[in-house]
């Protein structure tokens, strides 16, 4: 076996916070200048499974979706990074199982460098 040294540089990432609520289902968010995306966490105390959607803006399909139980759920990593930079998405939430509407506001947390 043969070590090999790899010098890496990780930068800090910044956060964008979004509230999503049963009248504001989705929401366009601007980060201002293209950025990767990596870690998306989500808060609730909605009794059942809120499912999450990041949208390239213009786009019609998620690039990214996941269900979401009530409380504050760990942060979830978007592996691999995206190599295309984004500078707009579309954060959407929707109730699911037994959910027909949002009660509680959906806190919606990305990271991004």
């Amino acid at each position: 076996m043969t070590e090999e040294i790899v010098n890496a540089y990780f930068e800090p990432a910044d956060n964008a916070v979004i509230e999503l609520t049963d009248t504001e289902r989705s929401v366009t968010y601007d980060f201002g200048t293209p950025v990767r995306l990596t870690a998306v966490s989500i808060s609730h105390g909605n009794d059942d499974y809120i499912t999450v959607s990041l949208y390239k803006f213009g786009d019609t399909k998620p690039f990214w979706s996941a269900k979401f139980y009530k409380g504050l759920n760990g942060q979830v990593f978007i592996q691999p990074i995206p190599k295309t930079a984004v500078r707009k998405i579309v954060v959407k939430a929707e109730p699911g199982g037994t959910l027909t509407s949002i009660d509680d506001p959906v806190i919606v947390n990305i990271s991004y460098i």
